[in-house]
């Protein structure tokens, strides 16, 4: 099975992308920004969601303005801290149909984001996990190499 090719870096901001020319904004934000006089418990959720991204190995975070995005090839997962809530987004290679997702957004036939709203602690259970461990491999993006 080939190598994928390298990430290719924006020339203005840096950032890496696995398609050339990737449209995005240049914004320089940073997730201590992104947190900034955010509610504690908000802000609770969002350590708790990134340790289950620690979980799966290594990532790049690609924060911006509204949101904080979990990136290894291509970014798989993005959160937005509220004051009681984290509203955020998981990309699937396949459409999972669930109560718990408020709606999922078809791009390709194996690329789906599912929406997600989590307002406990508790909420962050096993099945989240999953959701994350499946996402980080398609921004690995393994489902291309399958």
């Amino acid at each position: 099975m080939p190598l994928p090719p390298p990430l290719w870096h924006c020339p203005r901001c840096g950032r890496p992308f696995a398609n050339r020319n990737q449209p995005h904004s240049c914004t320089a934000a940073t997730v201590e920004q992104h947190l900034a006089g955010k509610d504690p418990h908000g802000v609770a959720l969002y350590h708790r969601f990134e340790a289950l991204v620690r979980d799966c190995g290594p990532f790049v975070l690609a924060p911006a303005r509204t949101r904080i995005g979990f990136q290894v090839r291509m970014i798989f997962a993005a959160v937005s801290v509220k004051d009681d809530r984290l509203d955020g987004h998981v990309v699937l290679a396949r459409r999972l149909e669930h109560p718990r997702f408020r709606r999922v957004e078809s791009f390709s036939p194996r690329s789906h984001a599912h929406y997600f709203r989590l307002r406990s602690l508790e909420e962050i259970d096993g099945e989240v996990a999953a959701w994350v461990r499946e996402a980080y491999a398609v921004g690995e993006q393994k489902h291309l190499r399958a």
